[in-house]
């Protein structure tokens, strides 16, 4: 009793009851006091089952349908303004409750499937929700991931870049060294004279000149590093992509004479601009560059041979730029050219298997493509292709006009 009580002092359960009093009632007034109608309003009464069950849900229904069946039966059936029942308008009775379940079911039905939806469209906008957080969170996972792949890589460079820096540091003292002799003043001798001041100043100047461009070349090896070492959103720009490859070579010169690697390059003219972020093309690039002279350890030193070639290129009839790195390597066997881009997949004996598969993903996040194939030769080739920046802003001309 007591739960029959709460449900019909629940503010939802009696706006629902309501709507069937009402809509029973007004179709009700209508059949009575419209004088058109010349039989009973039997398709009124089973709107207003279908609008409560609609509105109030299920229940609601029902006890309109109730109301229905006796108002039905007590102002329209013989004998009227009785609940008698007579056996000739039984039939009648018994298809007005027929159809009166029937409209019933279908509604409910209908609204149990609309319901459903509605379920089913939030858990979709959950999902989804829930999907673009697990999205954001692996974009940070593999910023972060890449982050540690290019210390790692710095770390096998260690060498490099310290005889990078070192070199003109050891001539910024040379030449200091120079400049204070020069100032010191020259012992006299009698009998001796002439000018020294003016040549003394000239030599001065010149060394002063030569210190200034080795402090330049050793911060902008230390600008290099920095910039491969620290951690910052991506920020895509229109670049030259010979420049990342000269940044990339720079720091990896002393690498490369240290293995007896010789690097040759073949960087095209009037290459048109790409949109990437520097740093990111650079470790794609510099994770190539050592792994060509890895590839290369075992050959010997007069065939250690890396070339770097950027050139033109078409993709799809539109403008791109290509960029190769070929080795006279080991080379590829069949089977590792299927797995060479998978995580954790590596044929060095201490690698980690991720170089490979971060630098595809970079170079896909660019809109580009980079693969893998056998040279005809020793060793093999990675080749990576971005698009031009004019062929970036076409596309989103396109975009826009559509």
């Amino acid at each position: 009793m007591a739960k029959f009580k709460t449900v019909w002092t629940r503010p939802q359960a009696i706006l629902a009851y309501s709507v069937a009093f009402l809509s029973v009632s007004i179709t009700l007034l209508v059949g009575l006091f419209q004088s058109q109608f010349q039989a009973a309003p039997v398709s009124l009464f089973l709107c207003a089952i279908m609008f409560t069950a609609w509105v109030g849900g299920l229940k609601a229904g029902v006890l309109a349908m109730a109301l229905s069946l006796l108002s039905f039966k007590y102002y329209f059936l013989t004998p009227v303004h009785s609940l008698a029942l007579d056996s000739e308008e039984m039939p009648r009775l018994v298809v007005f409750t027929l159809a009166g379940v029937f409209v019933l079911a279908i509604t409910g039905a209908q609204k149990r499937d609309e319901e459903k939806l509605r379920k089913t469209g939030r858990e979709l906008q959950a999902n989804i929700e829930d999907l673009n957080r697990t999205q954001q969170a692996l974009h940070k996972a593999q910023a972060e991931l890449a982050h540690t792949t290019r210390l790692t890589t710095m770390g096998e460079l260690t060498a490099s870049i310290a005889h990078e820096v070192n070199q003109p540091l050891t001539a910024v003292v040379n030449n200091a060294n120079a400049c204070i002799s020069l100032l010191e003043p020259a012992p006299s001798h009698s009998g001796e004279g002439g000018p020294h001041g003016a040549s003394n100043l000239e030599d001065i100047r010149e060394a002063l000149g030569e210190i200034r461009d080795d402090a330049e070349r050793a911060s902008a090896v230390v600008g290099r590093v920095r910039q491969l070492a620290k951690r910052a959103p991506v920020e895509k720009s229109p670049l030259d992509l010979k420049d990342v490859v000269k940044d990339v070579l720079s720091l990896s010169r002393y690498e490369s004479v240290a293995r007896r690697v010789t690097i040759r390059t073949d960087l095209a003219q009037d290459l048109p601009p790409v949109l990437g972020d520097r740093v990111q093309l650079q470790q794609v690039l510099l994770n190539l560059v050592m792994n060509g002279m890895d590839a290369m350890n075992s050959v010997p030193e007069e065939k250690r041979i890396l070339s770097v070639l950027v050139k033109h290129a078409a993709t799809a009839g539109t403008a791109a730029v290509l960029l190769c790195v070929q080795d006279a390597g080991i080379g590829l066997k069949a089977e590792e050219m299927d797995r060479l881009f998978e995580a954790f997949y590596t044929t060095k004996p201490h690698g980690m298997g991720m170089g490979l598969a971060i630098s595809r993903s970079i170079i896909e996040a660019h809109g580009g493509r980079l693969w893998a194939e056998p040279n005809q030769g020793p060793g093999a080739t990675f080749s990576l292709s971005l698009p031009s920046v004019a062929r970036i802003d076409s596309k989103r001309i396109a975009l826009e006009k559509n």
